[in-house]
């Protein structure tokens, strides 16, 4: 029988909590809006915290 090991870092629970953070953020953005803010977010002019 094999056992899961604890992961030190889940990369899906981490990537899950930026896309929550990121629609948060969008919410009641017209599309160029969200188009603009990804792009910031992208060349790191806005950090998703």
């Amino acid at each position: 029988m094999k056992t899961k090991k604890e992961k030190d870092f889940d990369s899906v629970a981490f990537f899950r909590a930026i896309k929550e953070k990121l629609a948060a953020k969008m919410e009641g953005m017209t599309l160029e809006q969200q188009k603009e803010f990804m792009w910031k977010v992208r060349e790191g002019k806005i950090k998703v915290v």
